[in-house]
């Protein structure tokens, strides 16, 4: 057979309906001398530039389960099957499908079409190693996987793992099973804290004469989590060791939410199942068959209407928040005294007692009931409720309030709240990660330490940061090196705070340095050396060498559009660096025309209410403004500043909008507003950033040349 004579290998099978998370992850856009880079080091890479946080994660994970080194007997029973006799794709994460339109006694699940990846699938099963779907909820990521397996392995052992179980164990078992395939859906409930490291990956697919699959899927936003997050973290272990984890893997296989056009004709021919064809004549540019079948847009019908009066406006309280502990990096179920503790928000926001609201023991049920005998909007599990995955990625969904995470955090382990750190990361909420990782830092917890002080720089204190940051680099260059990826890291890191702190031009020489040293360890064209290219090219222009900032955009970018494309994110990202610098250097116009192009691509890739999208839409309030269109400017400003504060909160990219818009006021002639304007937002920056923070100081300037004005117009001048 094929796999008798070679080592298993990692392959990596994404889907994406966006079309951007397998171009958002780094092995994605590798180009061949890269493949091979991975192919040939990454297990060394992986293993041990994270070794010391995989190992204090995995002694973590040991110290608080129950099971130590070897299954029971019932974990045993619970998990290990031969593939041919796993029958119940449901239990599995397989959506079910809805009931209407089909004959009475018809299965939950619908009749397989196949997918045009299928035959490509079966052939990357046969290779063996890690095997990942990305896709959003609803592509058929499990049902896939499900079909592919039965079909290229049915004689194999299949370990079928839950959130939860002792990876360890499952690894020394399966070490002992010379065809084996293991089982993870949702893919990123596994990579947390105590969770799958790289050791462990290839503790399961070590040994020769062995066959083993690692078969897994993922939602894509939770895929693009582990993306190349320069701009909000460029260190953590617990996030780095996921995203290694990911890294092992290769050679995207894209599978669409949408259909294709031969798919959709497989599925019209579907004779066995007249809910398949039905839900092929349904399909248009919004929806894709998987979706109509396990009738994902009838859940989002109902639980829309269920605010209205009378009906189920505590069960869809509920629901929205099982929703929001997702969002907020909760990937376990929620039990029901939670949901109870913070669906009171939701329910008081949308009208509270004028809703009428049913007993408690009522909207459980109707949240839990399944639509159609499809999916339900509550999904019932060991140790409580989870939403289903198909509301979490909804674009019209609010930001979560600050209520929920205040709730959260004061109920939730020490464990959880390094999920929920990164979570608020992600969203931008820089007081809760701070919080959050807070609590991590006092419990113990792996590169607690690390994240915190990353939170500390983005909460507005970027020169508590950089102490804090410095007193680690010392640490890692005695225990690692000076050329450790983690070092490199963390002097990255400490650049980028200076810079935040009012010390550009420290910034700038720092990362000189790095650039340097990730060039000749990592090559010219690694992410890692790109980004600090990038950095470089946008603390310069802080500094004022704005035409210096230019040239050095323009050489960064080219690279990067060569390496990454010219759709991925980190370009459109720098593109915003490069637009904004054009405006400092008084290219006004052309600074908006590719602003607007920017703001395109965001929306397009991000949705409208993403924090990024929202500061395209500063950036192109402050050119206008630039430009002498105050008065426009200022009706831009409003706006962005209404949706940052729903969005954001208190976050530095608000207070900076509130400035923005009391100068521009001045300027357009209302020199009192403004001035009134500035004297609040001072207030807000003395509280988030201190007195001496560069953007505070910023601020009191512009206050005293209004007042400046104010006084020469009194006296006549």
């Amino acid at each position: 057979m094929l796999w008798r004579s070679m080592r298993p290998w990692a392959v990596l099978v994404s889907a994406s309906g966006g079309g951007t998370a397998a171009a958002l992850i780094g092995a994605a856009w590798l180009p061949s001398w890269g493949a091979a880079m991975v192919a040939a080091s990454g297990a060394a890479l992986a293993g041990g530039f994270t070794a010391d946080a995989q190992r204090a994660i995995s002694e973590r994970r040991l110290a608080r389960q129950s099971v130590a080194g070897s299954m029971n007997a019932s974990t045993r029973r619970a998990v290990r099957h031969l593939v041919r006799e796993v029958n119940d794709p449901i239990a599995l994460g397989v959506h079910p499908a809805a009931r209407h339109g089909a004959p009475s006694g018809t299965e939950r699940l619908p009749q397989f079409v196949r997918r045009d990846c299928f035959p490509t699938l079966l052939d990357r099963l046969r290779l063996g190693g890690l095997v990942l779907i990305v896709g959003e909820s609803t592509a058929g990521k499990s049902r896939l996987a499900y079909e592919a397996m039965r079909a290229a392995l049915p004689d194999h052992t299949a370990f079928l793992l839950k959130p939860g179980h002792d990876l360890e164990a499952v690894a020394a078992e399966a070490a002992n099973v010379r065809q084996c395939l293991v089982w993870f859906d949702e893919f990123d409930q596994f990579l947390g804290v105590g969770g799958l490291t790289t050791d462990l990956v290839r503790a399961m697919l070590d040994g020769t004469d062995r066959h083993v699959v690692l078969l897994a899927s993922m939602r894509s936003k939770e895929y693009d989590r582990y993306s190349a997050r320069q701009r909000e973290v460029t260190d953590a272990a617990t996030w780095r060791s996921g995203r290694e984890v990911l890294l092992m893997a290769a050679d995207p296989l894209h599978l669409e939410r949408l259909w294709t056009r031969a798919e959709v004709e497989r599925a019209r021919s579907a004779a066995a199942d007249p809910r398949v064809a039905q839900a092929a004549r349904g399909v248009d540019n919004r929806f894709g068959v998987a979706e109509l079948l396990a009738a994902g847009p009838e859940l989002v019908n109902d639980w829309l209407h269920a605010w209205q009066p009378g009906t189920h406006p505590r069960g869809a309280a509920l629901v929205s928040a099982a929703i929001d502990c997702r969002r907020m990096g909760l990937h376990h179920p929620v039990d029901r005294d939670l949901l109870l503790a913070l669906h009171s928000h939701y329910l008081t926001e949308r009208g509270g007692s004028i809703l009428r609201p049913e007993p408690v023991e009522e909207a459980f049920t109707w949240a839990t009931s399944p639509v159609q005998g499809a999916s339900s909007l509550l999904v019932p599990q060991t140790g409580g409720f989870m939403a289903f995955d198909y509301l979490i990625d909804l674009p019209e969904l609010a930001s979560v309030p600050e209520s929920s995470w205040l709730t959260l955090l004061d109920r939730t382990s020490p464990e959880d709240s390094v999920d929920i750190g990164w979570a608020a990361v992600d969203l931008m909420r820089p007081l809760i990660a701070l919080s959050a990782f807070d609590a991590a830092r006092r419990h113990g917890l792996a590169d607690a330490d690390y994240a915190h002080a990353i939170a500390l720089g983005n909460a507005g204190r970027p020169a508590e940061a950089v102490q804090r940051l410095r007193a680690l680099l010392e640490e890692r260059r005695e225990a690692l090196g000076g050329d450790h990826p983690h070092t490199m890291n963390t002097r990255h890191d400490i650049a980028r705070y200076l810079a935040e702190a009012g010390h550009p031009d420290q910034a700038v020489g720092m990362l000189l340095r790095v650039i340097d040293d990730r060039a000749r360890l990592l090559g010219p064209r690694h992410e890692q050396t790109l980004a600090a290219r990038a950095a470089r090219a946008r603390f310069t222009s802080d500094a004022g060498d704005h035409e210096s900032a230019l040239s050095q955009f323009a050489s960064v970018l080219a690279t990067m559009e060569e390496v990454l494309g010219p759709e991925h994110l980190e370009v459109w990202l720098t593109r915003q660096d490069l637009a904004r610098a054009l405006g400092r250097a008084g290219h006004i116009e052309e600074a908006l025309a590719l602003n607007r192009r920017i703001y395109a691509a965001l929306v397009d890739t991000l949705g409208a209410a993403h924090p990024w999208v929202l500061s395209s839409r500063y950036e192109e309030a402050v050119l206008t403004g630039q430009s002498g269109r105050s008065a426009e400017a200022v009706d831009l400003l409003r706006v962005v500043m209404a949706d940052q504060q729903r969005v954001l909160g208190t976050h530095s990219r608000t207070l900076s909008t509130r400035h923005q818009l009391g100068k521009f006021l001045a300027a357009d002639g209302h020199l009192e507003e403004g001035l009134g304007h500035l004297d609040t937002v001072i207030a807000d920056q003395n509280r988030f950033h201190g007195p001496d923070h560069p953007r505070t100081l910023a601020s009191c300037r512009e206050r005293a040349s209004i007042r400046e004005t104010l006084a020469q117009r009194a006296n006549g001048s």
